[in-house]
């Protein structure tokens, strides 16, 4: 894997604008050879944040942003998604394994990035994500 500086994609906060993320994560993927089983996951994990993004963090305002960067270093993915919103308290967040929340429409995403990424964090404010993905 090549060595490089971040990646950035600004979007609005639209459902519309996740075309652009698939391509912009398969242009990263593509320009650093890295492979499919690895492309799955940091998509998936990325895709969940955004929506987060747009859906709860901007509520959906066309002309508020979310801002992805992806660095990619050596067998490790480091993505930042930040909104504009007012930000939340993951600490507060449902707990989507237990019985009453199981089939609920959403509630999942961080749950999936969790079991997924080696690190996750957010800012104190709550609008802002960032995990790392490890990519053999």
């Amino acid at each position: 894997m090549i060595e490089s500086t971040p990646n950035i994609l600004v979007i609005k906060s639209a459902k519309s604008e996740l075309h652009k993320v698939q391509k912009f994560i398969s242009d990263v993927f593509a320009s650093h050879q890295l492979n499919k089983e690895c492309f799955n996951k940091v998509f998936l994990c990325i895709s969940e944040a955004t929506i987060n993004s747009i859906v709860h963090g901007n509520k959906g305002d066309y002309n508020k942003k979310v801002e992805l960067w992806v660095d990619c270093k050596t067998h490790l993915i480091s993505v930042s998604i930040t909104d504009e919103g007012d930000g939340f308290d993951v600490d507060n967040l449902p707990n989507p394994t237990k019985k009453e929340n199981l089939l609920k429409e959403s509630g999942r995403g961080i749950h999936i990035i969790k079991t997924i990424a080696k690190h996750i964090s957010f800012n104190e404010k709550g609008n802002r994500l960032q995990f790392d993905i490890e990519c053999k």
